[in-house]
């Protein structure tokens, strides 16, 4: 069976420059984030990392906690144990 398909170069071409204009305006999103990363300030978080690594219990250097702050991490610890002798 052979289908004929009429005016498939106009199609063709068509197709192409749709092809071209997606992968033009891809290309085009990073390069004016990139100019615009100092003067508009949406631009400017979006390079940052917001994960900072570690676990902030540990690399916080807190010295004048409170009784409630003692409370609450001897509460977490507690749960925690709790939950892991439940698993085994």
């Amino acid at each position: 069976m052979i289908i004929v398909v009429g005016r498939w170069k106009k199609k063709l071409i068509r197709l192409a420059t749709v092809i071209v204009l997606v992968a033009l305006f891809a290309a085009l999103i990073p390069v004016v984030s990139g100019v615009f990363f100092e003067k508009v300030p949406v631009f400017s978080g979006w390079m940052n990392d917001e994960h900072p690594t570690g676990n902030p219990l540990r690399v916080e250097t807190n010295q004048d906690s409170s009784s409630f702050n003692q409370k609450v991490d001897s509460w977490v610890v507690k749960v925690q144990d709790f939950y892991q002798q439940e698993k085994e």
